[in-house]
């Protein structure tokens, strides 16, 4: 009888073990990592795993420069994941396309969608559309590090505006002493400092109606003051041209440079290099009444392709909850958080790389997201730019080229 018994109970085991793993829904995330030997997104993913039996989330890192490539490769086969890390860039390519799924059914049945800040919801929306297509997760609103010890020895504020800025550049630059007022980026990734600059000096990619204005008048002269802190005022390293982010950073921390536009995301290397003769203050401005900046949001989104949808929300939400967002937030790889009840720690309210960065959410601007921003932040602009330090097409040949393909 003992045996009968328990046969029956390891059968009825097996059983309900069965039905647990038949109940199961596996989807598939996809992200690239700034630093991938940062391991909270693992953890967060394992957590999430154990916490949630009903779903199981297989976790896929891409390397970011091949990420939005393999991306549209597996969605145009059928082939790609549930959830995908997505820059607002691609937002119009993909939905264009006709290959992301729209989240407002979803969003409104959202407990925490009232602690996200208010207009960082614009930022997962297309133009001439009020869907939202992209959960916002973390951002960044571009800063302006400079020397604080080099400022006060020549007596110098911190620059507000750009004749400060250009003050500054001129009065810490030596050629014999390979010293530069400011890192110009030139090279892979800089168009987003490129655009800081514009949007301080009144230059706008869109107008309000949505027309392509990044190569009227105004964005041709502000285009032409930054080329000329290479070309006319030299207060940039003879290299820029070609010089990434490893180069402007490197030359910040080692003393070739006074100025370097950058993000919170590297805070925490310069204050090891460079302690507290490194300060940050916003991006000067061409109007300080009037400022603008960049922001860059990262957040997720959920394809039409994926027969999980639910699944997918589920995970993507709970990614943008205080718990999970505060993880991330403190991580290697953490920028500003979405979540109004995380921006109110006191990190964000104390600590003056953070709090100069969530200052600038109030006025900071995106690259709109059209078709063609993906192309041109990948390799256009790069192109576009190099050419116009060195001369060989002008300020207006440059932004018609980038009005053209933005489309």
């Amino acid at each position: 009888m003992r045996k009968v018994l328990f046969v029956l109970t390891f059968t009825l085991l097996l059983v309900l073990t069965a039905v647990n793993v038949l109940a199961q829904t596996d989807i598939t995330y996809w992200l690239w990592l700034d630093d991938p030997t940062d391991p909270t997104i693992k953890n967060l993913v394992e957590e999430y795993n154990k916490t949630h039996p009903d779903i199981n989330v297989n976790m896929e890192m891409i390397p970011m420069s091949q990420y939005h490539d393999r991306l549209a490769t597996a969605l145009a086969t059928n082939s790609g994941p549930d959830v995908a890390r997505f820059k607002i860039w691609w937002l119009g390519e993909f939905e264009k396309a006709g290959l992301l799924e729209g989240l407002d059914n979803y969003i409104n049945s959202w407990d925490m969608k009232n602690d996200v800040i208010d207009n960082l919801w614009d930022t997962g929306k297309v133009p001439g559309k009020d869907e939202v297509y992209m959960m916002p997760h973390q951002f960044i609103s571009f800063y302006m590090y400079y020397r604080q010890d080099w400022f006060e020895e020549n007596g110098l504020s911190e620059p507000v505006s750009f004749a400060d800025m250009l003050e500054a550049g001129k009065a810490f630059t030596d050629p014999d002493e390979q010293r530069y007022g400011f890192a110009l980026r030139g090279g892979a990734g800089g168009g987003d400092q490129w655009l800081a600059f514009m949007l301080a000096g009144g230059a706008r990619v869109i107008d309000e109606d949505g027309n392509v204005i990044i190569n009227n008048d105004t964005a041709v002269e502000v285009n032409q003051l930054y080329i000329d802190l290479f070309r006319k005022h030299h207060i940039a390293p003879p290299t820029c041209p070609t010089d990434g982010f490893a180069q402007i950073m490197g030359g910040f921390q080692s003393g070739n440079t006074a100025m370097a536009m950058h993000h919170v995301g590297s805070s925490k290397t310069m204050q090891e290099a460079l302690g507290d003769n490194v300060a940050v203050t916003a991006i000067p401005q061409k109007d300080p009444d009037n400022p603008a900046t960049i922001a860059a949001m990262s957040g997720h989104v959920m394809f039409k392709t994926s027969a999980k949808k639910d699944a997918a929300f589920k995970f993507m939400s709970w990614m943008t909850e205080k718990r999970a967002m505060e993880k991330w937030t403190n991580s290697a790889d953490g920028q500003l958080p979405v979540l109004k009840s995380v921006a109110r720690m006191p990190k964000f309210q104390d600590d003056p790389f953070y709090k100069v960065s969530m200052e600038a959410a109030d006025y900071a601007k995106t690259w709109p997201p059209l078709p063609g921003v993906g192309y041109i932040t990948s390799s256009l602009w790069q192109e576009l730019m190099q050419k116009a330090l060195l001369g060989e097409i002008s300020s207006q040949e440059m932004l018609d080229q980038i009005a053209e393909n933005i489309q």
